[in-house]
């Protein structure tokens, strides 16, 4: 399951794409019944979308459904950068915060995206968590921005500046510029889409 979502992020596995299960079988040397598990889950994550006699095969997003995600994650991402600066001296909040901060700067310095993408998404999460909205860190979690995200590539340098940006404003406690910087963020994303 782990390999379908790199390859989502290094081209191998692209929207529409079928998942032929003997072909999942011999690729990865598991049983049917891993595969069938390993699809449900993906499934369940809005990764693949799967019909009776059809199979499955990776969820396609049209540009109106990648636009109209990226507007809720930005919506999103804004809330729990907002909540997050309003707790963050609640107990271990900015270590955490720095601790994700700096896994996207090293991962943003490597060459594997599918580094950067789990990076990035630690870091979300971190700012739900931090947030103390499980709610939050899942609805995040389910949005289907992974299939969006993989056409989307910022410089590592504007990664790294956003990314600085938004803890910058939550480790001052400033929630309206945590809002405004995370919003920024993928506010990016969105007019990235837009030139595509």
């Amino acid at each position: 399951m782990r390999d379908i979502m790199r390859g989502l992020y290094e081209g191998r596995y692209v929207s529409g794409q079928r998942l032929v299960e003997p072909d999942l079988i011999d690729r990865y040397g598991v049983s049917r019944s891993t595969v069938r598990e390993a699809i449900k889950r993906l499934a369940a994550q809005g990764v693949v979308e799967t019909r009776h006699y059809h199979g499955a095969r990776i969820m396609t997003v049209t540009e109106e459904e990648a636009r109209n995600i990226l507007l809720i994650a930005e919506l999103l991402v804004g809330l729990a950068a907002r909540q997050a600066a309003e707790k963050i001296d609640r107990g271990t909040a900015r270590q955490d915060l720095r601790e994700a901060l700096d896994a996207v700067t090293a991962a943003s310095e490597g060459s594997d995206r599918f580094d950067v993408i789990l990076a990035r998404n630690r870091f979300h999460r971190t700012l739900a968590r931090i947030a103390g909205s499980r709610v939050l860190e899942t609805t995040l979690g389910n949005l289907h921005v992974h299939l969006v995200r993989n056409k989307l590539v910022m410089t590592s340098e504007q990664r790294a500046a956003s990314y600085n940006r938004i803890a910058d404003a939550i480790l001052a406690g400033d929630a309206d510029a945590a809002e405004a910087h995370a919003k920024a963020h993928v506010r990016a994303m969105i007019e990235l889409l837009e030139k595509t």
